[in-house]
């Protein structure tokens, strides 16, 4: 007897009762003890990245907001994960309206922040429940989250809120370029994109071989020589004199060490070093997850400018990448000139918002987009006029 398989159900089909939605609040520890459970969910997810993760978002927490009031749904569908938004309850002001605010645990080293969903029609109808829910929670004013990508799940979930007539905004961020990594020997060839530097490569690449012995080191364990060495390296140059280098802050640094050695627990942590004869070039505090590489972290000797060695160590990481199978370069950070050099290709990301229907919230919504807008308007008006 042939047993034929089981037909998907469509969204439609899938009942908003089939699912429950709980919400999780308390310190850190509500993080860990979802630990398990999310990374399962990861596995499944539509859109799986590290820094969803639940140990990227534990770190952000332990060393930026150690005392945060976590704000974490969770959506069930036959006693299985679909769906986790872990948000942070706070009090901020919004164009001058003080407002009780559900924000994502992110800031300048979080890259990119999203709800993790299961992947397929039951994962997209979790996104309506989590919102059935979230939108009659007491206590918010105002769902402020971002780093978001334009195309993810809680890109969706403001749709809802949009579609049912909430106040909504959305603010474009600089969006991330990607790489897509060619084969192994095409990849002098088409990278990088801009033709000017793809040959000053070939270039500085002959000369620095001429020199010595030019080598890329792949580190997957977070030993701490390496983490020192490249800390060291990142402060010897402009970050070092403005105080924006990992090493001149405490709690930064406690970031990424956490970082490194839950990367190195889960295996997709990458780090690189490009060295000349024993001397440190540049580095990378990479991740290598699902076939993606991603750097949120890299540092080059400004005193060897002369190869280039920024640009040098990314054309011998896409090299070994394309040898490993890796399919995708994401540079995660803002779209800077050196990386559009690179691709064309770029992941859009926004700031959403939505506004409770509450005095406040429509307060805040009219201060942000309507007031605001409306005063620089005028501004520029009158300097136009002057």
């Amino acid at each position: 007897m042939t047993i034929l398989p089981r037909p998907r159900p469509s969204e439609q089909e899938i009942a908003p009762s089939s699912f429950s939605v709980n919400l999780h609040t308390g310190d850190v520890q509500v993080i860990d003890e979802l630990a398990a459970a999310w990374r399962e969910l990861c596995a499944r997810a539509s859109d799986d990245e590290p820094f969803y993760r639940p140990e990227w978002i534990a770190a952000h927490v332990r060393a930026f907001t150690p005392h945060a009031k976590l704000f974490v749904i969770t959506v069930h569908h036959g006693g299985e994960l679909c769906l986790i938004l872990p948000l942070i309850r706070n009090r901020q002001v919004i164009s001058g309206v003080p407002v009780r605010t559900l924000s994502a645990p992110v800031n300048s080293h979080s890259c990119r922040f999203d709800a993790v969903r299961q992947a397929g029609p039951i994962g997209e109808a979790a996104i309506a429940a989590a919102w059935n829910f979230l939108k009659t929670a007491k206590g918010w004013d105002v769902l402020d989250v971002r780093e978001v990508p334009n195309d993810g799940t809680l890109a969706a979930l403001v749709s809802l809120a949009e579609s049912e007539r909430m106040q909504t905004g959305k603010i474009p961020m600089r969006p991330n370029p990607c790489v897509a990594i060619p084969a192994a020997s095409e990849i002098s060839k088409r990278l990088p994109q801009n033709a000017r530097l793809r040959g000053k490569l070939r270039q500085v690449k002959r000369e620095a071989v001429a020199q010595g012995d030019l080598r890329l080191r792949r580190v997957t364990v977070a030993q701490r020589e390496d983490l020192n060495q490249f800390y060291k390296l990142e402060a010897s140059g402009w970050k070092g004199e403005a105080q924006s280098a990992i090493n001149a802050d405490a709690k930064t640094r406690q970031f990424y060490d956490e970082i490194a050695n839950s990367a190195e627990w889960f295996g997709y942590l990458s780090m690189y070093f490009l060295e000349l004869d024993g001397q440190l070039l540049a580095a990378h505090l990479g991740l290598c997850y699902r076939d993606v590489y991603y750097s949120p972290k890299l540092a080059y000797d400004e005193e060897f400018k002369q190869f280039a060695p920024g640009h040098l160590i990314i054309s011998s990481i896409l090299e070994d990448c394309a040898a490993r199978g890796v399919s995708l370069y994401d540079i995660t950070g803002p779209d800077d000139e050196w990386k559009l050099r690179w691709t064309e290709s770029l992941r859009p990301r926004s700031r959403f918002l939505v506004f409770q229907n509450g005095l406040a919230g429509k307060l805040a919504h009219m201060m942000r987009f309507r007031i605001r807008p409306w005063a620089k308007r005028t501004m520029r008006l009158g300097r136009g006029k002057s």
